[in-house]
């Protein structure tokens, strides 16, 4: 599934943090889990456009919603997450244990970004989290979090002609490239049996923005197809 969505949605490169409580669900060496998160962006979001020239303008915009699919492998305290978020593939690697986790992503592939002037950067998106969190008898799970991470939103040229200048103003929009900030920030969430709500607040250090993601996960558990202790 994740090769087939990869191929499918055409490896955009843009990316936010993913889910938290997901990757913490994934903790229990006899079963993998699949997840299901829906995301709401609120806030400072970036939808600005730039005039180049009579005919020309750079047109930017940040995405106000997320949909993601992660499947996870937990082997001793380690667990892997492979997905796709909303049109960008990641990779979701990090320790894990009942209380205590580190996770990393990353987008995959990373795409190369036009930086003016002849000159590109690699587009790495990704990021690392700390999370800490308490299980209840219940089964209720509360978890903490703080981040660190490079997110992206797309920029395009939008031409005032189509073709050889045939054509409707506004109509013809240039491939989108994606646009890098850092961001720094907090989140809680909480998590019974198979749902979690996750907020987490941001804060874009490149520029003065605060940003705000709500985020509702849905986990699915099944068996794990090996189990490491038989080889």
């Amino acid at each position: 599934m994740f090769v087939v969505s990869s191929i499918l949605c055409g490896c955009s490169g843009v990316m936010r943090p993913p889910s938290a409580a997901a990757f913490m669900s994934s903790y229990n060496e006899n079963k993998s889990v699949s997840a299901l998160t829906a995301s709401l962006y609120r806030g400072d979001l970036v939808s600005e456009s730039e005039k180049v020239s009579d005919d020309i303008e750079i047109e930017s915009k940040e995405w106000f919603w997320d949909i993601s699919y992660e499947y996870f492998i937990n082997v001793l305290d380690f667990s892997l997450g492979l997905g796709i978020q909303t049109f960008t593939p990641m990779i979701q690697p990090g320790f894990v244990s009942k209380h205590f986790g580190f996770m990393g992503w990353s987008n995959i592939p990373m795409n190369r970004i036009d930086l003016g002037n002849g000159k590109t950067a690699i587009g790495w998106m990704g990021g690392f989290s700390a999370i800490q969190q308490l299980v209840f008898n219940s089964g209720v799970r509360i978890g903490l979090t703080e981040h660190i991470s490079k997110n992206g939103f797309e920029s395009r040229k939008k031409d005032r002609f189509c073709g050889e200048g045939f054509g409707p103003t506004g109509a013809c929009n240039g491939t989108p490239s994606p646009k890098v900030y850092t961001e720094m920030g907090a989140g809680a969430y909480i998590t019974y049996g198979y749902v979690s709500f996750e907020f987490r607040y941001g804060r874009d250090i490149s520029e003065d923005r605060n940003r705000f993601t709500f985020s509702l996960d849905f986990m699915f558990f099944m068996k794990k197809v090996f189990d490491y202790r038989e080889l």
